[in-house]
């Protein structure tokens, strides 16, 4: 086969491949990434981005960066919220997971560099029923525990 039929075949494939490109995904609604945003005092949103399955929201606030961190700590700790991990990242920042009876929420908190106050990134996530978790009507044997 000749050179140029192959180079003539690849070409063609790579215009049909870039042409089918599919759209990319939209992120979920808001209210189902963040059924339930505590937000600290006069939020300035900076950014706002997104996946198929999560929003990224990304906010200013005039407030001390210990103010926002405790905000959050007393927040995720009331009514359903169960505060899951609380960490201080190599940088500095302090990483909150928290969860309740909708979804996850990941919050980011850090000094804001070219202004007084802190920026706080927060991320919720739109999670599918877990449908590996054994339910009673399993059939798989279980193993009785005694003390």
């Amino acid at each position: 086969m000749p050179i140029s039929r192959v180079c003539l075949g690849l070409a063609a494939a790579a215009l049909i491949s870039c042409e089918s490109e599919p759209a990319p995904p939209k992120p979920p609604a808001f209210n189902k990434a963040f059924s339930h945003l505590p937000l600290p005092a006069n939020p300035q949103v900076v950014s706002r981005s997104g996946s198929a399955d999560a929003l990224q929201l990304t906010i200013y606030s005039p407030m001390e960066t210990g103010q926002v961190t405790e905000y959050y700590r007393s927040q995720l700790t009331r009514g359903t919220w169960r505060l899951v991990s609380d960490t201080k990242t190599p940088d500095g920042a302090t990483a909150l997971y928290a969860e309740h009876d909708g979804p996850p929420l990941w919050v980011r908190i850090w000094s804001a560099k070219d202004r007084p106050g802190t920026m706080v990134q927060l991320t919720g996530a739109v999670v599918a029923q877990d449908t590996t978790r054994s339910t009673p009507s399993d059939s798989t044997p279980r193993r009785s525990q005694r003390g």
